[in-house]
């Protein structure tokens, strides 16, 4: 769920205008009293129409009286129009005369709806009716409280105007229906009863329009807390998703530290995030990474859980929140976080599957900062962080492991090529008669030895080149290759075997190739490798192809094709493979490593 700024705010006024307290302003009544000023341009008319119609229909009063209160609504409405046209500034930013000017309007309203009253019979008017219309909505825009107000200012008013009629203090304007007279002086005790009743009914309409009121403000306010809680957590999901992206592109443990500890400090606005780790034994925790910490601060601090009852409770996989260090003197590092002026922090435990590897924790400057979604938070990318420490390290151990080997296999390669050399030497003399004469079949078996060394002394140093390219710590240096340079030399390094073996050597280019980025020579053995293996494998008469197509997007596309051999479908998944090579291939004459591709890759 995801809502925008303005249907928060929205929101939020619609809570604020149903939850308003006694002391502010009704909204219906106050600042937003410019809808009810246009409702009222109406109302005079609606009256004129009704009287006009009540009298075309058989009814007899006095229309005068009506027509005077609707003009008074009129005149009364254009002064509140330029009032409020006129000063929405000053009555927004003064509460009291805000308040003045609504209880005129309210007095207004009502002294109108009175004296339709009494123009039309009195108690006996069915305009009376109209009263319930006001208590509901003063029901909806106020408290109880203020609603029962309007109660007994309606029903208050009404019984005075009755009373008076009855004392003859006030006339008894009357309706009367083709010449017959309807006069509640003729019956005034059914009258006063029916008043009575009416009175029980706006008690009665009062009491359940504010019940409903009060239910639909627990409500929203009920929804507005949710809105809230849900909008906490999209942003803390939304925080922990752009973390997990930060992380997701570093797999080395201590710059993966470095972003995790950065992303929670802006996450929580926090000043310090910190990292403890625990020795595989378990016996010593050390800080690893810390966003907001001088480095020497980092460089000297380790701790032992056993001195640590806080420490020792963490890794037991509690989440511990002290509010105000600056009192607890028995903290660990409590001199040196007083130094840096940290007053508050929260641990919780980095639990990866069932085992603690170590502490997240962060500290800010501010006493009592951290609440409970804080720590709801905090534990959440505490698995996450620790899932991620799980990995970097896995990772690293897979690269120490890879390194060793290719180490090794170096080494290995390293010291069998100088006595393959040497055997390679003696038997040149053999074969060439400097140690003695040597007839033909000696000679022949002379060459399969040299041939089998040969192709070991090659295995060798394509074992040299692929452990170069597996080695991260050497500099490969970054060079601008002229494309059309290398085509050329290419060609002219492999026509000759080309045409030797009987094949149609084609290269095809554009002239005006870019110049490309790439480690020094790489894209050149890439190349030489392709084609080489594509003459090897290609039997006599054949075709072989490099093609070099673009520049399309910024990319330059190459290909190498062929008329040899090719490669059964079945072993397809291992080209790549270190010492694989294709049954058919092995099959052929021709010597092979089974490196080639491997370096490629």
């Amino acid at each position: 769920m995801r809502n925008s700024p303005t249907n928060q705010k929205s929101f939020g006024r619609l809570v604020q205008e149903f939850t308003v307290g006694a002391s502010s302003l009704p909204r219906i009544w106050g600042r937003r009293a410019f809808w009810q000023v246009r409702m009222r341009w109406v109302v005079p008319p609606i009256m004129v129409f009704a009287a006009v119609i009540g009298r075309r229909l058989g009814f007899e009063f006095e229309i005068l009286p009506i027509l005077y209160v609707a003009t008074g609504i009129l005149v009364y409405n254009v002064v509140l129009a330029l009032v409020f046209t006129h000063s929405r500034r000053t009555l927004e930013g003064d509460p009291r005369l805000d308040r003045l000017m609504t209880t005129i309007q309210v007095v207004i309203d009502y002294t109108a709806v009175f004296l339709l009253i009494y123009y039309t019979g009195g108690p006996a008017s069915p305009l009376v009716f109209f009263l319930i219309f006001h208590v509901v909505i003063a029901a909806i825009q106020f408290r109880p409280s203020q609603a029962f107000l309007f109660v007994i200012f309606a029903t208050g008013g009404l019984w005075l105007m009755t009373l008076l009629q009855l004392n003859g203090v006030l006339g008894n304007p009357c309706i009367a229906f083709r010449g017959s007279e309807f006069s509640f002086l003729d019956w005034p005790g059914h009258v006063l009863v029916g008043l009575g009743f009416f009175t029980a009914s706006l008690a009665i309409a009062a009491v359940i329009a504010t019940r409903i009121m009060s239910r639909l403000r627990e409500r929203l306010v009920n929804l507005a807390e949710t809105t809230d809680e849900v909008e906490r957590l999209n942003k803390g999901l939304g925080s922990l998703y752009a973390m997990l992206r930060a992380v997701g592109s570093e797999v080395r443990l201590g710059p993966m530290l470095d972003i995790v500890t950065n992303e929670l400090a802006k996450i929580l606005t926090v000043r310090v995030v910190a990292v403890k780790l625990l020795d595989e034994e378990g016996e010593t925790l050390r800080f690893v990474a810390a966003h907001g910490l001088p480095p020497e601060f980092l460089d000297k601090k380790v701790q032992q859980p056993v001195r640590s009852p806080l420490n020792q409770r963490i890794i037991e996989g509690e989440t511990l929140v002290h509010g105000r260090i600056d009192t607890d003197t028995e903290l660990e590092l409590h001199a040196d976080l007083a130094e840096l002026e940290i007053k508050s922090v929260v641990f919780t435990p980095l639990k990866h599957e069932d085992r603690i590897i170590g502490i997240l924790a962060a500290y800010c400057h501010i006493p009592d900062r951290f609440d409970v979604e804080d720590t709801h938070f905090l534990r959440l990318a505490a698995e996450l962080v620790a899932i991620a420490i799980e990995n970097a390290r896995g990772y690293e151990a897979i690269e120490n492991l890879m390194h060793e080997h290719t180490k090794f296999m170096m080494q290995v390669a390293h010291n069998m090529r100088a006595p393959i050399g040497a055997s390679l030497s003696m038997l040149q003399l053999l074969a060439e008669s400097y140690l003695g004469a040597v007839n033909e079949e000696q000679i022949e078996y002379l060459k399969r030895v040299e041939d089998r060394l040969s192709s070991l002394n090659e295995t060798i140093g394509e074992l040299l080149t692929l452990g170069l390219t597996r080695d991260r710590t050497r500099e490969i240096e970054d060079v601008r290759v002229d494309m059309n340079e290398l085509v050329e030399r290419v060609e002219r390094n492999f026509r000759d075997e080309a045409e030797g073996k009987g094949l149609d050597f084609q290269v095809r280019a554009p002239g005006d190739l870019p110049l490309v980025d790439s480690g020094a020579d790489l894209l050149e053995q890439v190349l030489e490798n392709l084609v080489s293996n594509a003459i090897k494998y290609t039997p006599e008469g054949g075709t072989v192809e490099l093609v070099l197509l673009g520049p399309a997007n910024g990319k330059i596309e190459i290909k190498v094709r062929d008329t040899g051999i090719g490669i059964p479908v079945g072993e397809q998944e291992q080209l790549f493979k270190e010492f694989f090579r294709a049954s058919n291939a092995r099959k052929m004459r021709e010597v092979g490593t089974g490196l080639g591709l491997a370096f490629v890759k």
